[in-house]
Order: C-alpha cells, then sequence, then structure tokens
C-alpha cells in the first residue's frame, strides 16, 4: 500500500453533472418535498442520480453488512447510513446523498430525521455510468474541502477501487493499493479488506462478512 498522487481541487465552480430536475429550490424546501426521491441538492438545483445497477446494489449490500459487523463486532456505538439520507457538509455546502457514511461515536455531527449535519467519518460512492465525474471531481472536492476523513470510490464499471485518506494539511492522499493486495483503514483502523473482492461474483454472504470481521477483530472478540 502506497501514497499515490490524487487529483488537485479545483477552485473554480463547475456546474454539477446530473439531470437538473428542478431549479431555485431553497435547501428547506429541498427537504421538505424531494426526499422520498433519489436525487441530491447543489446551489438550488435537484439532480436526478443515476439508477442503480446490479453490481451497484450488490456491493452496496455487502459494504452495508461488512461495516455494521465491524461496529457490532468491535464494540463501537457508531451508524452506517445508505442513500438517500442527506448529508449537509456544512451551511454553505450541497446536500448530497451519499451511497454509504459513517458516523463514529466520538463525531459531533447531527443526525437530524433524514438527513446528517455535520461531516462524516467515512464515506463511500459506488461508481455508476453517469456518474463517473459526480463522483471523482465533483465530490471528490467537496468532501476533500469539507473535512471527510475517509472516501472511498469503488467503480464496478472499470472494476476499479480508489481509496483517499485525509493528511494534515487537509488534503486527500491517494492510498494505492494494487489489485490482490489489502487495503487497510484509517478510520476503522482494524478494517482490512483485499481490493479485489468488489468484483467477486457472488459476493460474500453474510455469515461469511461476519467471519472476516470476526478474524479482523480477533483480540476484541476473543
Amino acid at each position: 500500500m502506497m501514497v499515490a498522487d490524487h487529483p488537485k481541487t479545483m477552485d473554480t465552480p463547475i456546474t454539477p453533472s446530473g439531470e437538473i430536475i428542478a431549479e431555485d429550490v431553497s435547501y428547506a424546501d429541498f427537504l421538505e418535498q424531494f426526499l422520498d426521491q433519489a436525487v441530491e441538492w447543489v446551489d438550488g438545483k435537484v439532480i436526478q442520480l443515476s439508477p442503480i445497477t446490479r453490481s451497484h446494489n450488490a456491493i452496496s449490500g455487502f459494504l452495508l453488512v461488512l461495516f455494521e459487523n465491524y461496529l457490532a463486532y468491535g464494540k463501537i456505538a457508531g451508524h452506517t447510513f445508505l442513500a438517500p439520507m442527506v448529508m449537509k457538509l456544512s451551511a454553505d455546502s450541497p446536500g448530497r446523498s451519499p451511497d454509504i457514511q459513517i458516523i463514529l461515536p466520538e463525531n459531533p455531527a447531527k443526525i437530524e430525521g433524514s438527513q446528517i449535519s455535520g461531516v462524516p467519518d467515512l464515506v463511500v460512492e459506488i461508481v455508476s455510468p453517469g456518474s463517473h465525474r459526480r463522483d471523482r471531481v465533483e465530490k471528490f472536492n467537496e468532501y476533500e474541502k469539507g473535512g471527510v476523513k475517509e472516501y472511498w470510490i469503488i467503480d464496478p464499471v472499470r472494476k476499479e477501487t480508489l481509496f483517499y485518506q485525509l493528511n494534515e494539511s487537509g488534503e486527500y492522499d491517494h492510498i494505492f493499493v494494487p489489485n490482490g493486495e489489502y487495503y487497510q483503514s484509517k478510520v476503522l483502523d482494524k478494517l482490512v479488506i483485499a481490493v479485489d473482492i468488489f468484483w467477486q461474483e457472488p459476493l460474500p454472504n453474510a455469515l461469511e462478512i461476519a467471519e472476516m470481521v470476526q478474524a479482523m477483530l480477533k483480540d476484541e472478540t476473543e
């Protein structure tokens, strides 16, 4: 595992990608009118998210069970949320709906109904055919600037995994892990995962995931 170069944060505003289904919508109106839909809010625009594919759904389910088991077996009183839980990093940031976000016990973020006000510890985005720019550029910049400690991009289209960890300068280090090797999380410090497990068919089932996590946390579960 090594630190590689990462994309440079863009200083100039960029037009949000995706289909705009409404404009001039306040964030308060967005929370009231659109939360039952797969959408995000960016500068008054409501953006329709890409449809969920079979592989996207499978990876999301796998990660949910993995993270939930890790928190449970590790006796960590954290929370794992799936989309469409809205995340608002700051007062002037977009209202995003990450595929997965994790809030650890010491995190001061507020969980209020269908939104999180504050900065999750770890965010995962699973790339859909229409979300490459959104996940790799727009959200990368927002999450880095907002202070998300760890960001995973799982791309089933390209069969690529990208892992970023926030350094002391507030920038993301790209933790490069070749196929066949293992990634170790910084936020969940005992979580170690093979980077090519996401392309396995079928993905590990609930029992296999539980056994994986117990092996990671062997000292805590004995």
